[in-house]
């Protein structure tokens, strides 16, 4: 007696692309249901855009609008219901009247390979243990000194079919397929008793360990670090409970910043809080923001009265908004490892695809892992975490010795796991690299002085000092300040190029001690409207501009238009030299500013268009066309946008401004070599006949570009690709026009005499060539 089971758990899946998926339970109800049904949904990877819940404590009643969390993940609905449905109490009449039995522990395999070793290799092994829903509870991976790999998957079946022949054979083939010719064992096999689950992480040393358990962050060191736009957003959310509006019930309002798993680290906080839920709604995002009101009970059905008790349901769960991760980087020995570890819920269960998105995110930047490990430790709080560790190995972009390339790493774990991660600890300079920047600080001080005392010399000093940080920074210079301390995390800066300047560094040093940077800060601003003061500006502040948190909108708008206008100077010099060492401001504007929402509106609207615009006009010339999609995807909103078109148009727009002001030949080559990305693009009429006007203009000699023969030869290239119609009436029109030239007849004549002379020798060589081929082949 009952219900059917095809009606507890019914998934609606979305009409077009784009839409919510909706997923609806209907079952009895237990405490932490909730946080269940999150678990699967995240470890599924969706996104759950908004949900409504309701229960009488007997019965419950979920929707949920889902989405993937990439356009690459294929969910697998089927399975989906399933894993709800077993999470799910019975909805029979005995479920009622008879106590049920607990769910046994499922039974645990070892999966053993050795192949040989290649970087992204435990990736691809992890992303095929989650297509075939394999859980990974404990790793041990190491590297033979013969460059080869040991590695042990200890993992759990959610179909629980894995005892089968046939599961295995299909398991095996996956990974066998993966792992290449190079795999000379794979084995999987039922663990003894000898598995512990939790097994521990023994190279965890004391002091790491407590940094990486900290169960919050002191409010002094809060004041005392610049915080990023996220994590000063996170620090403010704010959770409130009321007791007046319900006679039975707690309300219970969290307003919050948005993060990948939120639903599931509130879920999980009050399940493991024994808080049972009533009603609850989840809002969809708004600028970012998420709003929940949830009508809570405790336990035994009664309002939570207690002051106490309040505070600490609320501390705890701005403790698991504000890091429900912890990343470090701490030396082991002489080599670098990255830890991470995220808290276990008391059922025992961690977060989902924690491993997976760690191993993706080391894989996208290119490092090998040395070794990795995951086990479990019980934190000073008697709290159990779990804790993934990796011996990474250094590259010739990733020198761990060099601070920069720690913090990269751990922006690209933020980037992957898709939530803000708390750097632990948040980093402090070393004494001697302190002492180093700050007489550095000083002598930038003192020159701005000067030249604000003189106004005749004014202009000479300023360029002065802006050559002096765009200098690269000597190996004598690099021994004090990337010096690092043993057992300790290094700071870092997010620039890490093989060439490394002063302007790096103190752009860093500016965001970690802003002190440091306010007397730079206020004579710049007196220096406005000088020659080379934007640049300094843009060099030194771009970072602290928005990892540094400024209230008044008045001076972000000031300081914001200066560092577009500094950067589009800086950019031109690197034009005008057809050298790249501004490289690091370009691609923090870019990679960590346009492409990342949050910091990205942290600046007034009109400045996000100019930036856009700015960004539009170098992505070619520093060689980023390849983020050209994500960054189409971030376009601000233009009031004449009905008129221009969408991204794309504006993109070009742009670019074709920027080819009729470039005079240096090898980078008007480099804008033509890059420019063929753009077929296929759907522009409008008027932005196309724009671009081809363009592109023509550099195929004709003389005014008004006045373009080499090899210039116009590469444009001539690039029209007859993006526009393949009407390629031949251009040439021959082309042709008479140069009848109107008659000073470049004779070069003209010689270099079609020449062409014609090397045409036909090549295809003389390559008849030679082929005739020889042919009486070296043996006749039968």
């Amino acid at each position: 007696m009952g219900i059917p089971s095809d009606d507890v758990v019914v998934i609606q899946k979305a009409k077009r692309p784009g839409e919510p998926c909706v997923i609806t339970v209907n079952c009895p109800d237990k405490t932490g249901l909730g946080c269940d049904i999150c678990r699967i949904i995240l470890d599924f990877g969706l996104y759950i855009k908004k949900a409504d819940f309701s229960t009488d404590g007997i019965w419950c009643y979920l929707v949920l609008w889902v989405v993937p969390n990439s356009s690459s993940t294929a969910v697998k609905w089927s399975n989906l219901e399933k894993q709800l449905l077993s999470v799910c109490p019975s909805c029979s009449v005995p479920y009622y009247f008879y106590p049920q039995p607990t769910c046994s522990s499922p039974a645990v395999y070892l999966l053993k390979f050795l192949c040989s070793d290649r970087y992204g290799l435990l990736h691809d092994v992890t992303e095929i243990l989650s297509d075939l829903e394999l859980a990974i509870q404990m790793v041990k991976v190491t590297t033979t000194p013969d460059d080869r790999v040991l590695d042990l998957f200890f993992i759990t079946d959610n179909m629980e079919l894995l005892h089968t022949k046939e599961r295995q054979d299909k398991t095996l083939k996956q990974l066998q397929a993966v792992l290449g010719e190079s795999c000379t064992s794979c084995e999987l096999q039922l663990v003894g008793p000898e598995y512990d689950p939790h097994h521990g992480i023994s190279s965890l040393s004391p002091v790491v360990a407590e940094e990486l358990f900290r169960c919050e962050l002191l409010d002094k060191e809060i004041r005392s670090q610049a915080l990023s736009p996220d994590m000063a957003k996170l620090k403010n959310a704010n959770v409130t409970i009321d007791n007046s509006l319900s006679p039975a019930h707690t309300l219970l309002q969290i307003h919050c910043v948005d993060h990948k798993g939120l639903f599931y680290d509130i879920m999980r906080t009050l399940k493991d809080g024994n808080i049972k839920i009533a009603y609850g709604r989840f809002s969809p995002a708004t600028k970012g923001y998420r709003d929940l009101d949830l009508f809570i009970q405790r336990k035994d059905g009664k309002k939570i009265q207690d002051p106490e008790r309040q505070s600490v349901l609320c501390l705890n769960l701005k403790v698991e908004m504000l890091h429900p991760l912890r990343v470090i980087i701490a030396n082991r020995g002489p080599d670098t490892e990255l830890l991470v570890a995220n808290p276990v819920e008391k059922s025992g269960k961690g977060r989902p695809l924690v491993f997976f998105d760690v191993t993706r995110a080391l894989k996208a930047l290119k490092i090998c892992i040395f070794s990795a490990e995951i086990g479990r430790r019980i934190s000073a709080a008697d709290r159990e975490w779990e804790v993934y560790s990796f011996l990474l190995e250094e590259n010739t972009k990733f020198q761990f010795s060099n601070m920069a390339a720690k913090n990269q790493i751990v922006d690209r774990e933020e980037k992957e796991v898709g939530i803000v991660i708390i750097r632990m600890p948040q980093g402090s300079f070393t004494p001697r690299s302190s002492a180093y920047l700050d007489a550095l600080t000083q002598e930038i001080e003192k020159k701005l002085q000067r030249a604000l005392a003189s106004p005749s010399l004014r202009r000479n000093l300023l360029q002065e000092l802006f050559t002096d940080i765009a200098l690269e920074i000597d190996e004598r210079a690099k021994d004090i300040i990337l010096s690092g301390e043993d057992d300790a995390i290094s700071p870092a800066e997010d620039c890490i190029y093989d060439q490394l300047c002063f302007h790096d560094v103190l752009a860093d040093y500016y965001v970690w001690v802003p002190e440091s940077g306010k007397r730079i800060l206020d004579l710049i601003v007196q220096l406005w409207s000088q020659s080379f003061a934007s640049h300094i500006f843009a060099l030194l502040f771009h970072k602290w501009l928005f990892e540094v948190q400024l209230d008044n909108s008045e001076v972000l708008l000031r300081f914001s238009s200066a560092l577009v206008q500094g950067a589009t100077n800086v950019f031109w010099i690197d034009i005008q030299s057809n050298m790249r060492r501004f490289e690091s401001l370009f691609i923090y504007l870019l990679e960590d500013v346009a492409l990342e929402s949050t910091r990205l509106n942290k600046i007034p609207v009109q400045v996000q268009r100019d930036l856009y615009l700015l960004l539009s006009r170098f992505i070619f010339f520093y060689n980023k066309v390849d983020k050209l999609e994500s960054f189409f995807r971030q376009l601000p909103v233009f009031p004449n946008a009905f008129l221009v078109g969408g991204p794309a148009d504006f993109f070009v727009i742009e670019l074709a401004d920027q080819l009729q002001k470039l005079k240096v030949e090898p980078v008007l080559l480099h804008y033509f070599s890059h420019i063929k990305v753009l077929q296929g693009m759907e522009l409008r009429m008027a932005t196309s006949t724009r671009l081809k006007t363009c592109l023509y203009s550099f195929t004709s000699p003389g005014g008004p570009m006045y373009p080499t023969r090899v210039v116009r030869h590469a444009a001539w290239d690039a029209l007859d690709f993006l526009f393949p119609v009407g390629r031949y009436p251009r040439h021959l029109i082309s042709l008479f026009f140069r009848l109107l030239y008659p000073w470049y007849w004779p070069s003209s004549c010689w270099n079609f005499v020449m062409d014609c002379i090397k045409a036909v020798l090549y295809s003389l060589f390559g008849l030679i060539y082929s005739s020889l081929e042919k009486l070296k082949r043996p006749k039968f």
